[in-house]
């Protein structure tokens, strides 16, 4: 029987003495949580490494658990049997526990990634039954696992890490140690670097590959694990820089709305786009060598632009500007430009990018809209100038008007009515006193007739308005307003506020008038408030009311324009423009606040 025959079955003797407790305070020195990642070159190393490891366990009356392909599981049998183990009983025992990869990895698998429920449920319930079969009261387990190994040969990497550190979790509440184990074969490719990495840094140490087992001393294995790291963020780092150049070269090539070529410190071109060639003419044979001078205008190298463009790009970090170019055929093109200084680690220029886009199109399009922008102002002119004509018009009529009711049906209604009152007074003894109550009735319609006649003249056309000016006008219109509507309207004007022009004044009148009519007919409002006043040389109006408000909480309209409008509020708005000013309303929570501003044009006749 061998020495770890009889440490497995619980017998040792006194000749083999010394070698067996060296056997066992090697796998008792060992941390017993230690979670070891082993990167091997030949399966016979890994067999024989994991054999090694899981047979001091078996033979210090412990346990040990090998979840690996069938190959290895048989490799490490056959190591184990080699160092004397009685496998047999091992098993029969429960203290050897050997199940397949592949298997296993199967039962806690969901959606291409290790569910951690069930990965505890499985390898904790495996774990457990090992260390209920293992002698002793400080049961020690050691695990050797393969699963992540087939998770990094499917390509699946982010489940294999998170294996890993599934594992780590499980040694929480399980004291065992563990080993994994991967093939160097399997870290060739160009984008295993930082997976790579984040393997070894979910295991408390890591072994290289086979020559680490010769390395003696810890500042060597420590040398050699750091040296596979950096070799490794270099190859990832060398191949990551080469794959963007390419990515970058290619998708450069590819822009064909653009010309993107580079130049050296003197303006000489180095580098040429597809782009540039649809752009301007050239191949990359043809212009790579050339000054980029030649694409400006004879004018623009006569002024010297093109030194100017790099002057200017190296002192101010860029240059964007827009101009004529010529392309190979004598042609020319409106084009947009930007040019960057390229600099080295020293700040020293080494070159210049330059791209350049056609806008010929684009320029061609501005000046068309421009045109018609100022056909359009030019309309808009126009139809301002109607509509002030309009006004005129408008407000020459309602003068018109206001005078022939005020001459002729009012100077015709108040004979009548004299003549009733005379021939009331003539026979008023005479008449029956039916016929007398129809005569006082007939001069009583005819006195309200001329009353209603001579407001309806007003209305038009207030003869204060021409007569005394816009205070006594709006005093009277407004004290008749409140005696009409019940609306209790406050009016407050500086006493020193100037004469103004007629058609300014005009124009307020107006605005207020309609604006009151607006109070009146839609707002609800029971008081309705104006204010004038002069401020830096403009008359300021402001008409509020404590109503309903407007739909909408803001319209304002300046001189281009402004949103659609009721056909009342747009004749307010259209007088406003017309004397250069600016015309708001606004929501006031509650009611409405409307807004005037007119430059200060005062009387000058």
């Amino acid at each position: 029987m061998s020495d770890l025959q009889r440490i497995g079955s619980g017998s040792t003797t006194l000749a083999h003495g010394a070698e067996l407790s060296e056997t066992l305070e090697a796998w008792r020195d060992s941390d017993r949580q230690a979670h070891v990642v082993q990167f091997y070159e030949t399966e016979a190393f890994l067999t024989d490494d994991v054999s090694r490891f899981i047979g001091m366990a078996l033979g210090a009356g412990d346990a040990g658990v090998v979840i690996a392909t069938k190959e290895h599981r048989q490799g490490i049998a056959q190591g184990l049997e080699v160092r004397g183990l009685d496998m047999d009983r091992a098993i029969v025992q429960g203290r050897y526990v050997a199940l397949d990869a592949a298997e296993t990895l199967a039962k806690f698998m969901t959606g291409g990634l290790p569910d951690a429920d069930r990965f505890n449920h499985v390898i904790g319930d495996v774990i457990t039954r090992a260390k209920r079969a293992a002698s002793g009261r400080q049961t020690r387990i050691a695990a050797f696992g393969e699963m992540v190994a087939l998770l990094w040969a499917e390509g699946n990497y982010n489940a294999a890490i998170r294996l890993e550190q599934l594992w780590n979790g499980l040694s929480e509440t399980h004291s065992f140690s563990l080993r994994c184990a991967y093939p160097m074969s399997g870290f060739a490719g160009n984008g295993h670097s930082e997976p790579f990495l984040k393997i070894c840094a979910e295991h408390s140490s890591v072994v290289p590959a086979e020559s680490y087992a010769a390395l003696v001393a810890e500042e060597e294995k420590g040398r050699a694990i750091a040296y596979l790291q950096q070799k490794a963020q270099a190859l990832e780092t060398e191949t990551a820089l080469r794959r963007s150049e390419e990515r970058f070269r290619i998708l450069v090539e590819g822009v064909q709305d653009y010309a993107i070529y580079s130049l050296d410190p003197n303006g000489v071109i180095t580098s040429w786009n597809s782009g540039a060639r649809r752009i301007k003419g050239y191949t990359a044979e043809e212009i790579i060598g050339q000054s980029f001078a030649r694409f400006y205008t004879p004018e623009d190298s006569e002024r010297g632009l093109p030194a100017k463009v790099l002057q200017i790009a190296r002192e101010e970090g860029h240059y964007e500007g827009e101009g004529w170019r010529v392309r190979k055929d004598g042609s020319t093109f409106w084009s947009s430009v930007v040019v960057t200084p390229l600099r080295d680690e020293r700040g020293a220029v080494i070159g210049f990018s330059k791209i350049t886009r056609d806008i010929t199109e684009r320029k061609a399009l501005l000046e068309r809209i421009q045109l018609h922008a100022d056909e359009v102002e030019k309309t808009q002119e126009s139809l301002r100038r109607l509509s002030g004509q309009l006004l005129q018009v408008q407000d020459d009529e309602r003068r018109r008007l206001a005078r022939e009711l005020h001459d002729g049906a009012g100077q015709v209604l108040a004979a009548l009515n004299m003549n009733l009152e005379s021939l009331q007074d003539a026979i008023k003894d005479q008449l029956p006193a039916n016929l007398g109550r129809r005569l006082a009735d007939s001069i009583r319609l005819a006195n309200q007739v001329i009353k209603e006649t001579r407001t309806l003249s007003y209305l038009l056309h207030p003869p204060l308005l021409d007569e005394a000016g816009l205070l006594d006008a709006l005093h009277w219109f407004v004290g008749g307003f409140i005696e009409r509507s019940g609306i209790q309207t406050a009016l407050e004007v500086p006493s020193d506020f100037p004469r103004l022009s007629r058609h300014l004044e005009t124009a307020i009148f107006r605005i207020i008038q309609e604006a009151l009519t607006n109070i009146h007919r839609h707002s609800g409002s029971r008081t309705a408030g104006i204010h004038l006043a002069v401020s830096a040389g403009e008359i300021h109006l402001t008409v509020s009311d404590q109503g309903r408000g407007v739909a909408s909480a803001s319209t304002s309209a300046g001189p281009n324009g402004g949103r659609k409008l009721g056909v009342g509020l747009a004749g307010m708005r259209e007088r406003v423009l017309q004397m250069g000013g600016h015309f708001e309303i606004v929501a006031a929570n509650p009611g409405t606040i409307l807004k005037a501003i007119f430059p200060c044009k005062q009387q000058t006749d």
